[in-house]
């Protein structure tokens, strides 16, 4: 990433003194030796600073020090947290460095589609940005933290965390303690009984649509 030193501009100035050390006294022989090895007849000396060829005294880019070095990543890309999006739940929360997110995005078949019903007059309204995205404003995580599938029999513990049963008990073997947050669970672990009502309302929506698709 950095330039060699053979041809830094510390380098090319240790030349430049080199080449006016060789030729100094001497007749001009009419050769030309480059941008940088024109005659000098002022030579800088070392100080206190440092050499004449440093970066301290002479005018110029300064060389990289050879036991620091120092990176820095600009990231514009906006990176999904996994597991905001699959479980609806991050352990880094507000200090996180990916985006939370959990809107669903449309297919390009699904938006060709509702472009063809438009033109032929089945859709209505105008296209506005909302109308290409799926919002899930529920607070609610949709899936399972410890087996990321959706939840079967799910339950809440004290700490406000939701797992499967089975997968809640599975981790009360091994520690007492919240698989998330890491908090004392105590064994209690109650039916979550919101998240049940928000998963029976996503069926009985699903079968709507799908009865609505077979007429």
């Amino acid at each position: 990433m950095d330039t060699e030193h053979d041809k830094d501009a510390q380098a090319i100035f240790e030349k430049a003194q080199k080449v006016n050390e060789e030729l100094q006294g001497q007749a001009d022989d009419k050769i030309y030796r480059g941008i940088n090895n024109y005659a000098q007849y002022y030579k800088k000396r070392d100080t206190a600073a440092g050499n004449a060829s440093s970066g301290l005294v002479r005018k110029g880019p300064i060389r990289a020090p050879a036991n620091l070095r120092a990176t820095v990543r600009w990231d514009y890309q906006p990176d999904i947290c996994k597991d905001y999006k699959e479980t609806g739940f991050c352990g880094f929360g507000d200090s996180c460095k990916f985006l939370h997110d959990r809107s669903d995005y449309k297919h390009g078949w699904q938006l060709e589609r509702e472009e063809a019903e438009k033109a032929s007059g089945a859709g209505a309204g105008g296209g506005s940005d909302s109308d290409y995205e799926i919002n899930s404003d529920d607070e609610l995580p949709f899936r399972c933290f410890i087996c990321r599938n959706a939840f079967t029999d799910p339950v809440v513990t004290k700490c406000k965390h939701y797992f499967c049963e089975k997968c809640a008990l599975a981790n009360y073997k091994k520690t007492t303690r919240c698989f998330i947050c890491n908090a004392q669970t105590s064994g209690m672990f109650n039916p979550a009984k919101e998240l049940e009502a928000k998963l029976r309302k996503e069926e009985s929506s699903d079968d709507d649509n799908d009865d609505d698709d077979d007429d």
